[in-house]
C-alpha cells in the first residue's frame, strides 16, 4: 500500500499580524462634564488620527466620535451605530478604543457588539485595559471590565440623582431649560419673552373659544409663527395647555432616572415624590384660564372614544395638502378621505378612495413590481452600491467639525473645573459656557445633517430587505394580503386624479 502523506495547505487569508494593509479606525467617547485633558475628546481624536496615519501597515478609514453621550445605552450613540454598520459592510478590520468603559458601560451590549464585530472579521484593541479581541481566548476578562464600568456608571447616576433630589427638597433646584415663552437669565431664572408670551395667550384663547389643538397648530403654521422645533403640532399645543409653568408654578421631578440599564429618563407615575413649587416665577396666563383649559381637555378626552387602529391608519396621505386620510363609512361602504377636506369643506381637491379600490390597487402594484422586478429593484440596488463606493471616505468636513466641537468641550471643561474650584462664580460660569454650549449644539446639528444627508446605506439596507421579503411571497397574488402590505409599504399617496402612489421600503415609488 502506498505510504500516506500529509501536505500543509497554507492559508490564503492572513491574519492582522501579517504584512497586508489593515483597514483601521478608532472609536472615541467622552462625557463633557468630567473628563481630564488626557482622555478628552480632542486628545483622543488627535492621538488616534496621528497613531493610525503614521503606521505604514494601517489605512485610516475613519474616526468615530460620540461626544457628550453616556455609554450605558447604544441606541443614542449615532457614531457607534455608524461604526457597527461600516464594520458589517466590510469597511473595517481593526478598531482602537481607549478603554472598555469608552466602548460601553453596559456589559451585555459590550459583549454583543464584540461578537458581532468578530463575526465580520473585525477585531478591537482596548489600549488601557491591554485587551485585544484578536488574541483573546475568553470573554471573561472583557465581561469583568465592562461589568465594572457598568457598576461605576450606575453608582455615578445614583449620586447625581440623590444630589438633585436634595436640592429639590430644599428649594434650591433650578431649571436649565426654558419652555416656549420664557428664557433663562444669568442665574437660570425664568424670564418672560414678550413676543412668545403673546402666542401663549393666543393659544389659550383659541382653545377656550372652541378650536381644536390641530386647528390651532394649523393657524399658527399658516401665519408662519415659529416655535423651538420649527412647526407647531398637536403634541406641542397640548404641552402648552397642560404646562403649569405658564401660571408661574413648577412641578419638579416629573421624570427620573432609575438605577437600571439603560440609564434614561422615564415619566414619574407615582414611583417617587414630586415637588410642586407655587409662584416660582412670573406667569403668562391667569390660573382661572389655565383651569378652564384643563377642564375642557378633560371633558373632550372623556367624550372621545378610542378607535381601533386600522391597517391603513397613518399610512395614507393627501398629495395636495399632506394631511392624513381618515376612515369614513357611508351607506355601508368604507372610504378613506383627506382629514383636512373632511374638516374644512372643499378646501382640498383630493379624491376619496374606497377601501376596496385601495386594496385592488395594491394587488395591481404588487403584481407589476414582481413582473418587472429585475429591471426595477436589481438595477436600483446595483446603482446604489456603486454610489456608496464613490461617496466613501468623504468625511473631511465632519472631521473638522469634530475638532471644533472638541475644542469647545475643552473650554467648557476648563470653566467647569474653575467653577468647581471656586475660581469663578455662578454668573461668570453661566456667561462663559452658555455661548460655547450653543455653538457646540449648532455644530452637532450640522454634523448630524452631514452624516445623514447621504442615506444610501439605509436605502441599500431597506431595498435588500424589500427584495428578501418579496422572495417569501408568490410572484402573483389574486387578493389583498394584510401582512404583505405591512411588510413592504411605507406610505400611500392619493392625488387629485385617480392615481394612487405606493411608497415602498427603501423609497421606491410606484403609481397605479
Amino acid at each position: 500500500m502506498t505510504e500516506r502523506t500529509v501536505k500543509v495547505i497554507e492559508p490564503t487569508i492572513g491574519n492582522l499580524n501579517q504584512s497586508k494593509i489593515i483597514k483601521a479606525a478608532a472609536y472615541c467617547r467622552v462625557s463633557t462634564n468630567s473628563e481630564n485633558q488626557v482622555n478628552s475628546f480632542s486628545a483622543q481624536l488627535k492621538y488616534y488620527t496621528e497613531y493610525i496615519s503614521s503606521n505604514p501597515r494601517m489605512e485610516l478609514v475613519d474616526i468615530y466620535a460620540d461626544e457628550g453621550i453616556k455609554g450605558t445605552c447604544v441606541s443614542k450613540r449615532d457614531e457607534f451605530k455608524r461604526m457597527m454598520r461600516d464594520a458589517s459592510n466590510g469597511k473595517l478590520a481593526r478598531i482602537f478604543v481607549k478603554s472598555v468603559s469608552r466602548f460601553a458601560r453596559n456589559s451585555l451590549e459590550c459583549l454583543e457588539a464584540i461578537r458581532i464585530l468578530k463575526s465580520h472579521g473585525v477585531t478591537v484593541i482596548f489600549e488601557n485595559d491591554n485587551i485585544d479581541t484578536e488574541t483573546m481566548n475568553s470573554e471573561l476578562i472583557l465581561y469583568v471590565k465592562s461589568a465594572f464600568a457598568q457598576s461605576e456608571a450606575l453608582s455615578g447616576s445614583k449620586r447625581v440623582s440623590t444630589a438633585i433630589r436634595m436640592k429639590m427638597k430644599n428649594g434650591e433646584f433650578i431649571t436649565y431649560n426654558a419652555p416656549y415663552g420664557y428664557k433663562l437669565d444669568k442665574e437660570c431664572h425664568l424670564l418672560i419673552v414678550p413676543e412668545e408670551a403673546k402666542v401663549i395667550r393666543r393659544i389659550f384663547e383659541l382653545y377656550l373659544s372652541g378650536k381644536g389643538m390641530g386647528k390651532i397648530a394649523e393657524i399658527l403654521n399658516d401665519e408662519n409663527i415659529p416655535n423651538a422645533s420649527g412647526k407647531w403640532s398637536v403634541s406641542g399645543i397640548r404641552y402648552i395647555l397642560l404646562n403649569e409653568k405658564y401660571i408661574g408654578d413648577s412641578i419638579l421631578q416629573k421624570t427620573y432616572t432609575p438605577c437600571t440599564l439603560p440609564l434614561k429618563n422615564i415619566p414619574n407615575r407615582g414611583e417617587l415624590d414630586m415637588y410642586y413649587v407655587s409662584n416660582s416665577h412670573e406667569g403668562i396666563i391667569s390660573r382661572e384660564t389655565f383651569e378652564l383649559a384643563k377642564r375642557r381637555m378633560s371633558q373632550t378626552t372623556c367624550e372621545r372614544k378610542t378607535p381601533q387602529k386600522h391597517l391603513f391608519t397613518g399610512i395614507i396621505e393627501c398629495e395636495s395638502c399632506g394631511w392624513a386620510y381618515k376612515r369614513k363609512v357611508q351607506n355601508g361602504v368604507v372610504y378613506w378621505v383627506c382629514s383636512r377636506k373632511k374638516s374644512a369643506g372643499h378646501f382640498c381637491e383630493s379624491k376619496n378612495i374606497s377601501e376596496e379600490n385601495l386594496k385592488k390597487a395594491f394587488v395591481k402594484m404588487y403584481n407589476k413590481l414582481r413582473r418587472f422586478e429585475s429591471e426595477i429593484l436589481d438595477r436600483i440596488y446595483n446603482q446604489l452600491l456603486k454610489l456608496r463606493e464613490k461617496l466613501s471616505g468623504q468625511n473631511n468636513e465632519v472631521s473638522q467639525i469634530d475638532i471644533e466641537i472638541a475644542d469647545l468641550c475643552n473650554k467648557i471643561n476648563m470653566y467647569t473645573e474653575f467653577h468647581l474650584q471656586g475660581i469663578i462664580d455662578d454668573i461668570s460660569f453661566i456667561e462663559r459656557t452658555s455661548e460655547l454650549k450653543y455653538r457646540a449644539t449648532e455644530l452637532r446639528n450640522k454634523r448630524t445633517k452631514l452624516l445623514y444627508a447621504n442615506e444610501d446605506e439605509k436605502v441599500i439596507e431597506d431595498i435588500k430587505i424589500l427584495m428578501d421579503t418579496l422572495e417569501e411571497y408568490p410572484k402573483v397574488i389574486l387578493s389583498f394580503d394584510n401582512s404583505l402590505f405591512s411588510s413592504i409599504v411605507d406610505k400611500v399617496t392619493i392625488g387629485k386624479t385617480e392615481t394612487t402612489t405606493f411608497k415602498l421600503k427603501g423609497g421606491l415609488c410606484l403609481d397605479i
